[in-house]
């Protein structure tokens, strides 16, 4: 039985060669507690009934203050819960302080529908204690457009600036960017202009402007809480929501038969739900889709919580799709599309979900709700990983685990001045290392970029494969020695053999230590 087993790992560790992968052993789906031993599991956890919420009505998370008062101070700080938010002067990151931002290379549309460039201008200023974004004709100041700041989006990366445009209600071409306490160099969209002959081209007026690039048709499905998009018989849509963020009853379902039963049942508990739903859950809002019931809308329509059936309501985005979102291997080149790298993940195989590192009310550990730091967050379950790679090369520069298989291979944040470049600000998810030679193959970032540079890089990859091939080639030559003959592996050799085999790295993680 274990020679059948190890033949079986010596020819995934062959594949890898070829792809240049790293195994990830499945482990408990449960919080990594240090110092525990981890247990392995190979099934994905079956989906629990959600029938406690069939008819319940949405009662907004207020109502869930005063049973839950922990969890709720918990998830009032989060990121979730501060989505969205109404205006109010004291959650404003950005600078309205009258200040000019000037954009550079806008493609709009003429009156012919000709593709042009304009380098229009916008300032943020405040009024009587308003905020407003004005969008500037430098050639004919009656086209000029000054629209009020009413909602706030986000409030640990980047904030976007919700403003109200006749009964509908837009995102704004100004995005500010927390890290380097600046605007963007780019506008957030291009159809707040039209080219009309002059360098800057012309703001369009209230009337022009496209009604389903409206915050309901492209945002608020993720951003709010309870969504609801309903068409009536001439086609016409009609949009409501409980509250703005991610409140309690996202994730939990609707509230009233938990009220009504005085907390006695009548509510779903995320952790009971099975892996599939677990995930979804999550995925229905880390994503990047187009909705099958309706294409103008870029979220799904309808889900809920506790369902599994996230595929059948949307088309997935991809590479062939939309490449300017994804690399050509389909790993994500953009953020918020966490859902797509797990999918492919071997976390994912095994059942592990975001919960299982992620806290599911608070943010802690920086600004990602890590259960914990980052450096710990992996070894609590990856135990032979773990005692393969300390004291190699990397582990004694500071390397932790999430820097190599979580590395930074997406954008968030826009260009700013003081960050010439749209930077790789986004962890991936697919838990899996890109080598240098993947990355050439699909003109991509690999995992190794925030270190190593051009022949740097090129050299020590090339380096990396040739360890990995010698340690399969040892691996294969210990495997083929038969117990009764002579060179026969000692008994430290075989624990040894199995140490690397477990670890799944083929040397990757200490090439010294598994050679």
């Amino acid at each position: 039985m274990r020679g059948e087993r190890l033949l079986v790992v010596t020819a995934m560790l062959a594949a890898l060669v070829a792809g240049g992968g790293t195994v990830l052993m499945a482990k408990d789906n449960s919080a990594p507690v240090m110092g525990k031993a981890s247990v392995p599991v190979g099934l994905i956890k079956p989906s629990t009934p959600v029938t406690a919420v069939d008819g319940a009505t949405f009662t907004g998370s207020q109502a869930c203050q005063d049973c839950h008062a922990n969890e709720y101070k918990e998830w009032a700080a989060s990121g979730h819960a501060n989505m969205l938010r109404p205006f109010s002067p004291g959650i404003v990151k950005g600078n309205f302080s009258g200040i000019e931002i000037a954009y550079e290379g806008v493609e709009v549309e003429d009156a012919d529908k000709n593709k042009i460039k304009i380098n229009p201008k916008v300032r943020a200023e405040t009024k009587d204690g308003k905020y407003f974004v004005t969008l500037i004709d430098a050639d004919s100041s009656a086209n000029t457009q000054s629209y009020e700041v009413v909602e706030v989006l986000g409030s640990l990366w980047e904030q976007q600036y919700y403003v109200k445009v006749g009964d509908k209600v837009f995102p704004s071409p100004v995005r500010w960017v927390e890290n380097d306490k600046q605007w963007r160099k780019a506008a957030f969209a291009p159809f707040w202009w039209v080219a009309d002959g002059t360098p800057d081209g012309r703001p369009k007026k209230p009337e022009e402007m496209p009604a389903k690039q409206t915050v309901d048709y492209q945002c608020n499905g993720c951003h709010t809480t309870a969504f609801n998009a309903k068409k009536d018989d001439q086609g016409k849509y009609s949009f409501s929501r409980v509250e703005g963020g991610i409140g309690c009853e996202q994730c939990h379902g609707p509230g009233s038969k938990h009220i009504e039963a005085q907390g006695q049942g009548g509510i779903l508990n995320p952790r009971k739900m099975g892996t599939w739903q677990q995930e979804q859950l999550c995925g229905q809002c880390h994503i990047r889709v187009t909705s099958k019931q309706d294409k103008d809308f870029a979220f799904p329509i309808g889900f809920k919580s506790g369902q599994i059936d996230l595929q059948d309501k949307v088309e997935f985005w991809t590479y062939s799709t939309k490449p300017a979102n994804f690399w050509g291997n389909e790993d994500s080149k953009k953020n918020r599309q966490q859902y797509h790298d797990t999918m492919r993940s071997g976390h994912m195989a095994a059942g592990v979900t975001c919960s299982t590192c992620h806290l599911d009310h608070a943010t802690k550990h920086l600004t990602s709700s890590l259960k914990l730091p980052r450096e710990q967050q992996c070894i609590g379950c990856h135990t032979a990983q773990k005692a393969m790679f300390e004291g190699s090369v990397h582990a004694q520069n500071g390397v932790v685990c999430v820097d190599c298989h979580m590395s930074k291979m997406a954008n968030r944040a826009g260009a700013t001045q003081k960050t010439p470049k749209d930077p790789w600000d986004v962890s991936a998810h697919t838990m899996r290392v890109v080598t240098p030679e993947e990355a050439d193959v699909f003109k991509m970032r690999s995992s190794c970029d925030k270190c190593h540079k051009d022949a740097d890089r090129t050299a020590k990859g090339a380096k990396l494969m040739e360890a990995r091939q010698e340690v399969l080639k040892k691996v294969q030559d210990a495997q083929k020695v038969a117990p009764g003959d002579k060179g026969a592996v000692s008994a430290v050799s075989k624990v040894n053999l199995d140490l690397v085999l477990m670890d799944g790295s083929l040397g990757a993680h200490n090439p010294q230590k598994a050679l």
